[in-house]
């Protein structure tokens, strides 16, 4: 008898009458939720995706995609990106609800790769707008993978890439300076002086941008 391949791996449904049992029916399977977190930055091709979780091996996120365009949650562009779908995009709030949480249970990021784009989107639902208040800002970030982070009306958006705008701030780091700063650890000033940072631009809307996401981490992590 041959091994089953990962394509012909069983899916395992709860079959209750219950929303998060029927949640967890689609979301529930190793990688599937992980493919969800990198569509909320944004639109990605398949490469791109099993560049971010090289691990789920191709054969599993091919199912893990169909899987989630057969529950409307995800489609695939003409131009072969997936993208989240309306239905789909309402899982940002509970999802990064959920990376919320795991702040408190990250581990020591010398022992492991972090993601600076990660700690920025929990940080983007975590962030109250008033908190945000006048902010106005482009931020594309290399820390060292690239995003871009924009700040516009008390609202905060993180996406994958370059920011496609011109005039903007570009900030330079290690994922560990960026988690850094996230938390207020260390301030960008210090970060610039030791040469673990660097800023092109608007030096002083960026500290300000992480004088409030140091708030909104202590605030959220001192219930842990």
């Amino acid at each position: 008898m041959s091994t089953p391949t990962p394509t012909d791996e069983a899916r395992r449904l709860y079959g209750q009458g219950c929303p998060l049992a029927c949640a967890l029916d689609v979301l529930g399977e190793r990688w599937t939720l992980l493919v969800v977190r990198e569509l909320l930055l944004g639109p990605k091709r398949f490469t791109e995706l099993g560049n971010a979780l090289p691990t789920a091996g191709p054969n599993r996120l091919t199912t893990r995609l169909r899987r989630l365009q057969d529950a409307g949650v995800a489609e695939k562009s003409l131009e072969g990106a997936y993208a989240l779908t309306a239905y789909g995009e309402v899982l940002r709030e509970p999802v990064l609800g959920l990376g919320l949480w795991g702040l408190g249970l990250m581990p020591d990021l010398d022992t492991v790769e972090s993601r600076s784009d990660m700690v920025a989107l929990v940080m983007s639902a975590a962030i109250s707008p008033a908190l945000l208040g006048n902010l106005e800002l482009d931020l594309e970030v290399s820390a060292p993978d690239l995003f871009n982070i924009s700040v516009r009306d008390g609202r905060m958006t993180v996406r994958s890439g370059p920011s496609g705008t011109t005039g903007g701030s570009h900030l330079q780091c290690a994922p560990t300076a960026f988690f850094a700063l996230s938390l207020g650890t260390m301030s960008l000033s210090d970060e610039i002086g030791s040469g673990g940072a660097s800023v092109e631009g608007d030096i002083e809307t960026v500290s300000q941008l992480f004088d409030r996401f140091a708030a909104t981490a202590h605030e959220r992590l001192s219930h842990v």
